[in-house]
């Protein structure tokens, strides 16, 4: 195994800069020109069973913001600016639909790469029909319960589930008839996170997916209107540590024995270093790849690379190792000499 290779849920991808379910991997081109940048896996466009769900993709808004919340689309996005959307689930006929991964997965083999199917849930039983028919066709599949948009969509369109027993549920309904690797991906915005992976695990996932994006809304000082008109989905660089967070408490609460898989924030290789180091096996970018194209994994690829070669180490060694080391507060010594209090500027 060489030390840019990582294993999760029991295969093995040359790295672990994976790309993540988009518009920009709902087709075969997309999920071609993802693997000709050097993902270790591509995560197709979503699916389900609902009309309503497909509608919704005609709707769909992007913006790309600045830290002042102001417009910075293409070409002149920086790599670290936000981005705030609607969208949908793929429109192909389901026949259409594995006969493209078919296609993607065939050729994401020859150069050592493999295609992962997604659904983002709707109804349960419709999932595992569905899971079981992309299972044909591709390696895995990922089940995304945190889909932010589950919260305005229509109604039978998207689910968010943020509730344990229902993610327990829903996932043991899938589990049953799949024989595939199966990925759960779970939502930012949830009381308890620790207690979703902890439901997800029991009832079958291979590994977990942390986390969805989170639920926004922005209006304008100028207009009044909201971004987009309407409420959305939104991230950047700054949900990074917040997403380590739960990767970091999900690895350290199961031990290191879960396949985790993180997504929601990372924009370089230092960020995927990062995840890793936080408990990762992979890493799914999406929002880079819009700002710079699927030529940004060929230099993340390198980057991580020439870190570990530079440091005499592998994506294995590195997985959880700043987890090892963090205390709980308790843990922490009393700090000597105490540092400054805060105060407030003068009047």
């Amino acid at each position: 195994m060489s030390p840019i290779e990582t294993t999760v849920a029991g295969f093995t991808t040359k790295n672990p800069i994976w790309v993540g379910s988009s518009e920009m991997t709902m087709s075969l081109d997309g999920i071609r020109a993802c693997v000709d940048g050097g993902a270790g896996a591509v995560i197709a466009k979503s699916i389900n069973e609902s009309q309503a769900a497909r509608d919704q993709l005609d709707i769909a808004d992007y913006a790309f913001l600045t830290d002042n919340h102001h417009h910075a689309d293409p070409p002149n996005t920086p790599p670290g600016a936000s981005l705030f959307n609607r969208s949908g689930l793929a429109q192909s006929s389901l026949d259409d639909w594995l006969t493209m991964l078919e296609r993607g997965q065939d050729y994401a083999r020859s150069s050592g790469s493999i295609v992962i199917g997604s659904i983002t849930a709707a109804d349960p039983r419709a999932a595992g029909d569905l899971a079981r028919a992309l299972s044909d066709v591709v390696p895995a599949v990922e089940v995304n319960v945190g889909a932010p948009h589950g919260r305005e969509a229509a109604h039978g369109a998207v689910r968010q589930l943020t509730d344990s027993e229902a993610v327990g549920n829903l996932v043991r309904t899938v589990r049953r008839d799949l024989d595939a690797p199966l990925l759960v991906k779970l939502p930012g915005m949830a009381s308890d996170i620790g207690s979703l992976v902890d439901a997800a695990h029991q009832a079958g996932a291979d590994a977990i997916t942390l986390t969805g994006r989170f639920n926004g809304f922005l209006p304008s000082v100028q207009t009044h209107e909201p971004l987009l008109g309407s409420w959305g989905a939104y991230s950047g660089p700054w949900a990074v540590p917040m997403t380590l967070y739960a990767v970091s408490k999900a690895y350290h609460a199961h031990h290191g024995a879960i396949s985790l898989i993180g997504t929601n924030g990372a924009r370089s290789a230092d960020d995927v270093i990062r995840f890793i180091l936080s408990g990762a096996s992979a890493v799914e970018l999406v929002s880079l790849l819009w700002i710079r194209g699927p030529q940004a994994i060929t230099e993340l690829v390198d980057h991580l690379r020439d870190y570990l070669e530079t440091n005499g180490t592998t994506v294995s060694e590195l997985r959880g190792k700043s987890v090892a080391l963090a205390r709980t507060y308790a843990d922490i010594a009393p700090i000597s000499p105490r540092p400054e209090p805060w105060t407030t500027p003068s009047l």
